[in-house]
C-alpha cells in the first residue's frame, strides 16, 4: 500500500470506493457472460431439435459436433458431448412452457419474463434441474424461481432437489 493511502483519509476512502465499484462491475460482467452463454446454449439446443440433427446425422452426431466445435473454437470450453446433449434438453425442457409464458406469436421462444429468471441461473444449476425435472416444467420453474429469489448455491439446490422440496411445498 502507498504512503498516501495510510495518511490521507479522503484518498483512502476514494480508493476503497474504486475497488468496490470494480468488484460490482466484475459481478455484472460475469452475469452478462452467463446470460449470453445461456442464450447461445438455448439457440444451439433449438437448432439440434429443429434440424432433428441427432437422427439426421446419426448416432455419433453429438461426438462429431463436439469434435468439430472444439476444433473451430479451440480455446473455448463447454462443447463436450455431454454438455451438447444438455443444451438440447435445456431447450426441450423450457420450450414446453405453459402458453401464458410463451411469446405472443405462439412460437417456442422463451418469453421475456422468463428470460430474466432463466438467465440469472448458472448453467451448472440448470444441468441439475434438467436431470431432476426434465419431465415436469412446473417443478423446473419452481426451482428456477427459488434460485433467483434466494440466491441458492449449487449445494443448496442439490439438497432441495434430493429432498424434493417442490413436493413438500405443493402437497
Amino acid at each position: 500500500m502507498s504512503q498516501l493511502i495510510k495518511i490521507d483519509k479522503e484518498y483512502a476512502l476514494w480508493v476503497s470506493e474504486l475497488s468496490s465499484r470494480f468488484k460490482s462491475m466484475q459481478i455484472k460482467a460475469a452475469t452478462k457472460v452467463n446470460q449470453e452463454m445461456l442464450a447461445y446454449y438455448w439457440m444451439l439446443g433449438k437448432d439440434i431439435v429443429d434440424k432433428k440433427a441427432d437422427s439426421k446425422w446419426g448416432s455419433s452426431f453429438f461426438s462429431n459436433l463436439s469434435l468439430d466445435l472444439k476444433e473451430l473454437l479451440p480455446n473455448q470450453r463447454g462443447f463436450s458431448e455431454t454438455n451438447l446433449k444438455y443444451m438440447k434438453r435445456f431447450y426441450q425442457l423450457y420450450s414446453e412452457i405453459r402458453p401464458q409464458l410463451v411469446d405472443e406469436l405462439g412460437s417456442h421462444e422463451i418469453s421475456p419474463q422468463l428470460v430474466d429468471e432463466l438467465c440469472t441461473v448458472p448453467w451448472g444449476h440448470h444441468r441439475y434441474i434438467i436431470d431432476k425435472c426434465s419431465k415436469d416444467i412446473e417443478k423446473a420453474l419452481f426451482y428456477v424461481r427459488k434460485i433467483v429469489e434466494n440466491n441458492w448455491s449449487r449445494a443448496v439446490l442439490l439438497n432441495c432437489l434430493d429432498t424434493d422440496l417442490y413436493m413438500g411445498l405443493n402437497c
